[in-house]
């Protein structure tokens, strides 16, 4: 990605819109960012972070502060950015949320955020997507990046990568796994942990289980066996051995109820035996006394039998009497009914003659009739026009009134419009100076913010103050510590080097020993020897010696460690004052840095945000006391068009009525003329034709009455007469009839030898009755038969027979099938014993296969956890291994510029060692110094080497990052400050690296105070800050 115009519009610091065109750099690809602090040159990036991904770059800024505090409320907030990317030009306009104004009415609205984002074709360009979601989306796509990748590889921001070396590692691999996206490994971990936890807690739950199983096992007669900490496998075998035991003594006590079995059948058969012989000695005792009762009762069957006969010829006789009672009942009934139609036909015949003579009379009254109806109707017309007449007089009187109230409305808003404009006179001339107030707060407002942030500036600095005073402490302590390290090493030094040169003294004496005049000497050669070496006194031994020698190397890296400590404090100590200074100098103060002028500065902005912020709550309230007017003058103007709406309506319902008053006038005059008389009242005129209505309607419904009482009768007498004579043919019938069931009645008591009909009467029996005879009689004869039958079966079969004596035979039966009752139970319960114990065995047997497979499923499991989980010899987690290796590739890289920008002497390496206290290892980074061949922690590095470092780390991470996103290529970077922790030298090494990042035709901004900077590099963006927000542009020299 390379970018090309950047476009931000009431964003930050920078209130009016502002163009950043990159094309203009041509062949300078490394360019400065300068201003005072606060102007917004971070601001640059945040702008390009918002316009790709919604958010800032920094941790430390969010996107809810990047509206502008100098911008009005009518300018919006938004940022456009321009890049190319693979011969492909994208724009973006992306806007936060911000307040805007309404457009109808007062008050504020907020704006939701929107983002667009186009592709250029050709020389048209096109949306691509116009929804956040979707932008976001895209961006991520064509670019390969999210945003943490993205602001880590393009914009080296102050402090971030600093804490990748000076972190511990457990930070460090916070920061790795966030830009590296490595929770999956930690996932897996997890996975690993928890099924480990799973898997363990079941088996402890199959060992449970045993325990329960083994705790259910019947023992019988061994339940004093302590097996509660036996072991299983002597458990188990001793469960064995029972249900053998249990399986021989249930065949033992089955043998037994066998033989109890026999026994007992044989005295069942023997009780069977005899219990038959007894039943059938008693059922023949029992035949012989019903036999007895049965020949006792045969004189009453006889008796039955012949009321039965006489019932059964009675039966035959009683059809026919039965229709000679139905034949004189029909005749009775025809009697009554005719004479009812008699006197009926007598009464309807009078009523006739009667009706027939007022017909007559009302037929001839029919023309009375006629003039009534006409009478009435007319005087109804009369009533018509004279009610339609009084109502249209008192419509017009009802008009005339609502009119006059109208003209009374019409007044009053007159009135009341006329009291509204006076009072808009009023309100106009007492809000004239809202503008001036209005700009006053605005100039107070801008510079209370001005204030705030100068007070914010100097309370930092106050912070660094403090801190570089205690750097000037710390270091007066190490400087210390220094000396007294350089006097032991002195001292040290001195022995050692004293007790090496007595050695050597010694061994010149022991050589002189065996020299002589004119041998030469071995070590110079002569042949003279006038003075030879003395004896030396208190000569050290080599063992001596030997651990003096290691106390001078100890105290030597001791002096070397706090050499180290001195120069890093220093280090840091001059860093901090070149920033506490830059500080200072940007306030633009006179007076030299101080606490005092610090603490002075701080009192002196508050005391003006204080009376400033008073002045500006005034003119505060009498803007809102001025607003509150004009609002009210808004809701009078709509009051006004409000009256002016009502007044056109109310005169045009005027004009409207005035017509209808005209129209109704001519109506009436039309009406009146056709009045007969307006001296008379409706309600006399409404009596008069009731009257007329009701002798009328008597009239004709009298006549209407008649005629339909005339027909009815008419046809009642001939229906009458009719039936009259139909009922005496039906009578001289029936009387027929009777006589010929008479007859048949009498010859049937003959034919079937009744006597008299007395005779025939007493034989009569019901159905039921005859029924019930002949079932007795049937029953007592089948009887009779199958007793006679069983006597003589039974006689013959207990011929030889003795009645046998049961008692001896049942209380032996019973004795002997108590005993097999209770031997069968004794085998159940031994049975159920054995299935128990056997049932347990399987259960035991499946359980410890079980727990078998899942133990050796947990091994492998619980040991993949503790190796994912870090514990191992390495104390090396999975995902701290993979972080490890994306680790050693940025090493990798970044050592190719640390090598650079340090002169060879520095080497970036992650530490083997292993942590100690069970921490987890891995990401530790330490450094090798070639100038001393010492590997040592990045913590000893100077504030100088530690942004080499960085900056090193930095750009190596941006090479894997973009490596590992799919070999996206990034042609622009930029980097904000620590170059004021370096040398001349070492700001000289660190450009030249930056130069070398040219290749590929890479971008570079750097953002920094430091004047070689400027003097080095010839293209500045160069941001100026004012009271109306802060102006970019590129300089070049």
């Amino acid at each position: 990605m390379k970018a090309l115009t950047l476009t931000m519009a009431a964003f930050g610091p920078y209130r009016h819109k502002q163009v950043v065109d990159f094309t203009t750099l041509g062949e300078e690809s490394i360019f400065l960012i300068t201003g005072p602090t606060g102007a917004g040159k971070t601001t640059i990036f945040d702008a390009m972070c918002f316009a790709l991904y919604g958010r800032a770059s920094g941790s430390d800024r969010d996107q809810d502060s990047m509206r502008s505090h100098f911008a009005d409320s009518e300018e919006p907030t938004y940022v456009e950015f321009t890049f190319e990317l693979r011969g492909k030009t994208y724009r973006i306009v992306r806007m936060p949320k911000q307040m805007k104004k309404k457009e109808r009415g007062e008050g504020w609205k907020e704006d939701p955020a929107r983002a667009d984002f186009y592709i250029h074709q050709g020389e048209e360009e096109k949306l691509v997507a116009s929804k956040i979601k979707e932008v976001n989306e895209y961006i991520e796509d064509i670019l390969g990046l999210d945003y943490e990748q993205f602001r880590k590889m393009i914009m080296i921001p102050q402090g971030e990568f600093r804490k990748l070396i000076s972190e511990n590692s457990k930070e460090r691999e916070e920061i790795l796994q966030r830009i590296f996206k490595t929770e999956f490994f930690a996932e897996v971990t997890d996975h690993f942990k928890k099924q480990s936890k799973e898997l363990e807690t079941e088996i402890n739950q199959f060992e449970w289980k045993i325990s329960q199983e083994k705790e259910r096992i019947v023992w019988g007669e061994e339940t004093d066996i302590e097996i509660e900490n036996e072991e299983l496998s002597k458990v188990r075998e001793r469960l064995n051995h029972r249900i053998d035991r249990q399986k021989q003594l249930i065949s033992d006590e089955k043998s037994y109820v066998n033989q109890l079995q026999q026994t007992t059948e044989h005295l069942q058969n023997q009780y069977y035996k005899s219990k038959q012989l007894l039943d059938l000695f008693e059922e023949r005792d029992k035949l012989s006394t019903e036999n007895q009762k049965l020949k006792e009762h045969s004189p009453v069957i006889k008796v039955l039998e012949e009321e039965h006969a006489e019932a059964k010829r009675a039966a035959q006789v009683r059809p026919y009497e039965k229709q000679y009672e139905e034949r004189k009942t029909e005749l009775d009934q025809l009697r009554e009914s005719q004479k009812k139609r008699e006197e009926t036909y007598n009464r309807v015949k009078s009523e006739f003659d009667w009706v027939q003579e007022e017909y007559a009379k009302k037929a001839d009254q029919q023309e009375e009739r006629d003039r009534l109806k006409e009478a009435w109707q007319q005087k109804l017309k009369e009533k018509e026009h004279l009610e339609d007449f009084q109502k249209k007089s008192q419509g017009l009187e009802n008009l005339e009134k609502k009119m006059a109230d109208n003209h009374r409305s019409l007044s009053d808003l007159k009135e009341t419009e006329h009291k509204i404009h006076e009072n808009t006179k009023w309100m106009k001339e007492k809000i004239k100076g809202e503008r001036s107030l209005s700009e006053a707060a605005y100039e107070k407002k801008q510079a209370y913010q001005s204030l705030k942030t100068r007070k914010e500036i100097v309370e930092r600095l106050s912070k660094e103050w403090l801190q570089l005073a205690k750097l000037r402490t710390q270091y007066q302590s190490v400087s210390k510590h220094y000396q007294e390290k350089k006097q032991t090493l002195q001292s040290t030094k001195e022995s050692y080097e004293k007790a090496l040169d007595d050695i050597r003294k010694h061994h010149a004496y022991t050589l002189s020993l065996h020299l002589s005049d004119g041998k030469p000497c071995p070590v110079c050669g002569s042949s003279e020897h006038p003075e030879t070496a003395g004896k030396p006194d208190g000569v050290m031994s080599e063992e001596q010696v030997d651990r003096l020698r290691k106390r001078y190397k100890e105290v030597e890296q001791s002096f070397e460690k706090a050499q180290d400590e001195l120069i890093q404090v220093k280090s840091e100590g001059e860093a901090q004052r070149q920033l506490t200074e830059s500080i200072w100098s940007d306030l633009e103060m006179k007076q030299d840095l101080s606490e005092d002028a610090i603490e002075k500065e701080r009192q002196t902005c508050a005391g003006k945000m204080e009376k400033i912020l008073e002045e500006y709550n005034d003119l505060k309230g009498k803007i809102e006391e001025i607003q509150a007017i004009e609002k009210k003058m808004d809701e009078m103007d709509q009051q006004l068009e409000s009256l002016q709406g009502k007044k056109d309506a109310l005169q045009q319902t005027i004009n409207e009525q005035q017509q209808k008053q005209t129209k109704r006038k001519t109506e009436l005059e039309s009406l009146e003329e056709n009045l007969p008389s307006l001296t008379v009242r409706p309600d006399q005129l409404v009596e008069e034709a009731a009257k007329l209505e009701r002798a009328y309607k008597d009239a004709d419904k009298n006549w209407k009455d008649t005629q339909n009482l005339y027909q009815r009768k008419r046809d009642e007498w001939q229906k009458i007469q009719t039936s009259v004579e139909e009922g005496q043919n039906y009578l001289e019938q029936g009387k027929k009839a009777l006589e010929q069931r008479k007859t048949e009645f009498d010859q049937t008591l003959v034919q079937f030898s009744f006597g008299s009909i007395e005779d025939y009467q007493s034989s009569i029996r019901t159905p039921q009755k005859m029924e019930q005879m002949m079932n007795e009689i049937q029953q007592y004869r089948q009887r009779v038969h199958v007793v006679h039958e069983q006597l003589e079966e039974l006689n013959e079969k207990l011929n030889d027979q003795e009645r046998p004596e049961l008692s001896n035979v049942q209380e032996k039966l019973e004795e002997m099938q108590e005993k097999l009752n209770e031997q069968r139970g004794l085998v159940n319960q031994l049975n159920i014993s054995l299935q128990q114990n056997e049932a347990i065995r399987e259960n035991i047997q499946r359980l410890v296969e079980e727990q078998g497979e899942l133990a050796a499923k947990y091994y492998d499991i619980a040991e993949l956890a503790q190796i994912a989980n870090g514990d191992n010899h390495l104390r090396l987690s999975l995902e701290r291994y993979v972080l490890a290796s994306y680790l050693d590739e940025i090493l990798i890289q970044a050592n190719l510029r640390l090598d650079q920008m340090t002169d060879h002497r520095y080497q970036l390496i992650r530490s083997d060692s292993i942590a100690k206290r069970g921490a987890q290892s891995g990401l530790d980074l330490e450094v090798i110094d070639h100038h001393t061949g010492q590997q040592r922690s990045v913590r000893t590095l100077s504030g100088g080497e530690g942004f080499k470092t960085s900056l090193s780390l930095a750009l190596g991470m941006a090479d894997v990052v973009q490596a590992h996103a799919g070999g996206v290529q990034l042609d622009t970077l930029f980097i904000d400050e620590g170059f004021g922790t370096l040398d001349d030298l070492s700001l000289e090494q660190a450009i030249g690296c930056l130069r070398g990042l040219q290749d590929g035709n890479r971008m570079l901004g750097i953002i920094s105070h430091v004047q070689q900077l400027k003097e080095e590099i010839p293209a500045k963006l160069q941001i100026e800050s004012g009271p109306e927000g802060s102006k970019v542009k590129f300089v070049f020299q």
